[in-house]
């Protein structure tokens, strides 16, 4: 099993105004906040639980489809 992703400090205050708002904090939407933040475009990310942990962390069908244990196979 992978390591527990360390604690992301965040302000719990809404932002009162953004350009994108991202809803959903795996593996994708922290790679879309990343990009637009790089670009200097405002973003606001939302996640209702922990910071790819949730189905990123465990959504193997999705994530990864060689080397696969036979058992996980469809």
């Amino acid at each position: 099993m992978a390591p527990t992703p360390g604690t992301v400090t965040s302000d719990e205050r809404l932002p009162a105004t953004t350009e994108v708002a991202i809803i959903g904090g795996g593996i994708i939407g922290v790679a879309a906040a990343l990009k637009l933040a790089e670009r200097g475009i405002p973003c606001a990310l939302f996640e209702k639980g922990v910071i790819a942990g949730e189905q990123s962390s465990r959504n193997w069908g999705w994530c990864r489809q060689q080397g696969r244990d036979p058992r996980e196979l469809p």
